[in-house]
């Protein structure tokens, strides 16, 4: 083992050769915005409520699956109070919205779908009148069957949720998403040995707690709209709505200050609350305040999507993987949010046949993904975008593998990872030039875990386990337009200003964009400021999603500060009568390279080149080698750049009570470059939190289309003491496209945790544990089952 760490090192000494004289770029600097959160200073929106504004509030469905015979409002427009209330017949524009397809209705018109549907709304001068109001729609009902298991709502004969869907393939099944390579059947018939097993995954809700809120104001000079919400892509809110308004793009802004937390819900989630709030603010021509109550959120906004997953594996007896058969079933709730559609926007019904292979080279493989309609909440994008859902499926083969041939499970791992000029089961080829680290992850995860030495399994009713697990995540969207804008500007001070449309939801963008800036340019970080999340002061830089922020948009801010910085050397070569080629910008100052003396304060040079008519302002941007992935067999090459990682966790187990305690937990992952270590280390602390959560204690419960646990009363998160203290190593394996090497981080740490526990506990009980998550309940039933089997 330390002769592989020794030469891994040497290999990543040599590529960060070039990388040591950054001054900015991979120090540990403190957010940005961390002390005015730690006081309370930091203002969201929902701190941006005024006394004069109306509360918008809307009557949800009583019935998850009904029709709607008949409303009457007469009784709430007549209380006092009351400014305005609407049903379906009242909407300005279209009623129907969505990121990638317009199906979710502002206000239910015929037929309710689930129980987050509005079927009527009320804008009041009060929360209390308000409430009263709704307390007075009637609303008469013809209740249909709800449909909860996504396998019985794909069956022909199920009564249908969406009548006449404008994306759906047949019937309930909204898409069907396949990847096929090599000879399946084959290498399954030639086998030694075949490994297959059923696998489910819960749903679950993202519980930022932050609510989900918006406010509304009507513009009298442009009759346009302002619209304030907690958003995680703003420019898609513009185009989703402005049609439901009856508006031009241009007439609608959207502006989302800091946001607590989103993990992708409020992609969704913002259109909800500025679509009611909206088209109230537009009935009433006044500014309208609407918020969600925390068991709204949990009944109406969008989840992750439970799966149910056939997983076939074929190997040699030499524990070489030949082959994979997979097939998920994916429970997408009532509407499409980023469910997938056919291509190329498959979403996250085409990252479950992506990852069905795991981070192996595996040489024939065939995938299929069904994304079904239920009468559930719509499940969205959420941390890891149905990666970990494969994953768990794929990481606990592995190790079931690894136990039928007697192989150390690492061991079987290295056998079949992939490096170095290997393809995907989706067909792409990994290249070490856009960061290869995954055996460096396992080497050092290794260590740390002092995996040779023979675990001290307890006596009695706590048994000790271990686990591990590997995971590639892919950096960005795979859409036809991935990519990113933004404005970069120098004041005539020389400090600096970028403005870009992502969102700060606590990853810690802001201060990983200003020092992306601050090293492009040669100033101090101080000197920067980032602007973020406005449509009109910023252009489109795609959606703070899919750990695509540092390296997308941090590509198009060094575009745009190069542009800026040339600009001002080509100016300072006449000024100080040299080659431009021969000029510099460091710490401030420009001067002629070699020549110390020449140094001029760059504020000077800057208000010298505006006089000078040279334009301080420049649009940034990248785009990546444009991402592809076939619709008929899912081969392509849907991201630029992967990030690598392996867990290795140590658990015990309590017998007589179910309960699970991590006794030690090591986390590796290859992130190309840390822009901010501390950003890095707070990423994969808190998405390891969330895959323990997702583990041992969330799970969504629905019966008959009807939420049983809709508050943290009883749905249960990760506290302080559920979460162990965490090993982790940061593995720098530099990305040539990413902006210093970098590569996305903000998911990947959720991905590996759910099977690095499911394999400690099949370690310390010798029992399958094939669905999530591992409450103590379900541990003492497995166990129960286990011996009643084998007595």
């Amino acid at each position: 083992m330390g002769v592989i760490l020794e030469d891994l090192e040497q290999e990543v000494k040599a590529i960060h050769a070039d990388q040591n004289d950054l001054n900015v770029v991979g120090k540990r600097i403190k957010r940005i915005e961390a002390l005015a959160k730690a006081l309370g200073t930091a203002r969201y929106a929902a701190d941006l409520k005024r006394d004069d504004m109306l509360i918008g509030k809307a009557l949800f469905a009583k019935h998850p699956h009904a029709l709607i015979k008949k409303i009457d409002t007469s009784r709430a427009e007549e209380l006092e109070g009351v400014i305005a209330v609407m049903t379906a017949k009242d909407l300005p524009g279209r009623n129907g919205y969505g990121i990638l397809i317009p199906d979710k209705p502002v206000i239910a018109e015929k037929k309710v779908k689930y129980q987050g549907d509005p079927v009527a709304l009320v804008a009041a001068v009060n929360e209390e009148i308000a409430k009263k109001a709704l307390d007075l729609i009637e609303v008469e009902y013809a209740v249909l069957p709800a449909l909860d298991d996504p396998r019985e709502a794909m069956k022909d004969d199920a009564v249908l949720i969406h009548e006449n869907h404008p994306a759906a393939d047949k019937g309930n099944i909204l898409t069907e998403v396949s990847l096929t390579r090599g000879d399946v059947d084959k290498a399954f018939a030639e086998a030694d040995i075949i490994i297959e097993n059923l696998y489910e995954t819960p749903m679950v809700d993202h519980s930022y707690l932050e609510p989900d809120v918006c406010i509304a104001e009507p513009d009298p000079i442009t009759g346009g709209l302002l619209l304030i919400a907690p958003a995680q892509f703003v420019h898609a809110t513009k185009r989703s709505l402005a049609p439901v308004f009856n508006l031009p793009p241009n007439k609608v802004r959207v502006l989302s200050p800091v946001v607590g937390a989103g993990y992708g819900g409020k992609e969704d989630s913002c259109l909800d609350v500025c679509s009611i709030a909206g088209v109230l603010a537009l009935r009433t021509k006044k500014t309208v305040y609407f918020e969600l109550t925390r068991e709204e959120i949990f009944r109406n906004t969008g989840k992750r999507h439970a799966t149910y997953i056939k997983h076939r594996l074929a190997a040699t007896r030499e524990g070489k993987v030949t082959a994979i058969d997979v097939e998920t079933i994916l429970d997408k709730g009532a509407y499409v949010s980023m469910g997938g559609l056919r291509e190329p926007t498959h979403a996250v019904t085409q990252r479950t046949v992506m990852y069905a292979g795991g981070a192996y080279a595996i040489p024939n493989a065939r995938a299929k993904s069904y994304s079904v309609f239920t009468n559930h909440p719509y499940s969205c994008a959420m941390r890891g975008f149905g990666a970990p859902q494969a994953y768990f499926a794929v990481e606990s083969q592995m190790d079931e593998l690894a136990r039928k041939l007697e192989m150390d499970p690492i061991e079987l791992r290295l056998k079949n990872i992939v490096r170095d000029g290997d393809r995907t089961i989706f067909g792409q080829v990994m290249k070490k030039s856009r960061g290869l680290g995954l055996e460096e992850c396992i080497a050092k995860v290794k260590e740390r875990m002092e995996w040779e030495k023979p675990l001290e399994r307890t006596a009695g009713s706590r048994k000790r386990g271990r686990g591990f697990s590997t995971f590639l995540y892919g950096t960005g969207v795979p859409l036809p337009f991935e990519g990113a804008s933004c404005y970069a500007t120098f004041q005539t001070d020389g400090t600096v200003s970028i403005a870009v449309s992502s969102t700060e939801m606590g990853q810690g963008l802001l201060t990983a964009f200003t020092q992306i800036a601050a090293e492009t340019l040669g100033v101090d970080f101080d000197n920067v400021v980032v602007n973020i999340s406005d449509t009109d002061a910023s252009p489109d830089a795609g959606p703070t999603v899919a750990s695509r922020s540092t390296t997308v948009v941090g590509n198009a801010i060094i575009n745009g500060c190069t542009q800026l910085k040339n600009r001002i050397m080509d100016f300072a070569s006449r000024e100080l009568k040299a080659d431009s080629r021969d000029i510099d910008i460091k710490e401030g100052k420009v001067f002629i390279v070699g020549k110390p003396e020449t140094a001029v304060p760059l504020g000077s040079m800057v208000a010298k080149a505006f006089v000078n008519q040279v334009p301080l302002s420049a649009t940034g941007v990248w785009y990546p080698p444009r991402p592809t992935f076939s619709g008929e067999d899912g081969q392509g090459d849907p991201m630029h750049a992967y990030a690598f990682g392996a867990q290795g966790v140590e658990i015990e187990v309590d017998t007589e009570t179910g309960e699970i305690d991590i006794v030690k937990f090591v986390l590796a992952c290859d992130v190309g470059k840390a822009i901010n270590p501390v950003n890095v280390e707070q990423q994969m602390e808190g998405g390891a939190a969330m895959g323990i959560g997702w583990s041992l204690m969330e799970e969504i419960d629905m019966s008959n289309g009807v939420m049983k646990n809709d508050s943290f009363k009883n749905y249960p998160i990760p506290s302080i003491k559920d979460v162990p203290e965490m090993d982790l190593i940061i593995v720098e394996h530099p990305n040539e496209l990413g902006p210093f090497g970098a590569k996305g981080i903000g998911e990947p740490p959720t991905v590996p945790t759910a099977p690095a526990i499911r394999n400690a506990l099949y370690d310390a009980l010798g029992i399958k544990f094939n669905k999530i998550p591992f409450t103590p309940q379900r541990v003492i039933e497995e166990i129960k089952k286990y011996e009643n089997k084998n007595s």
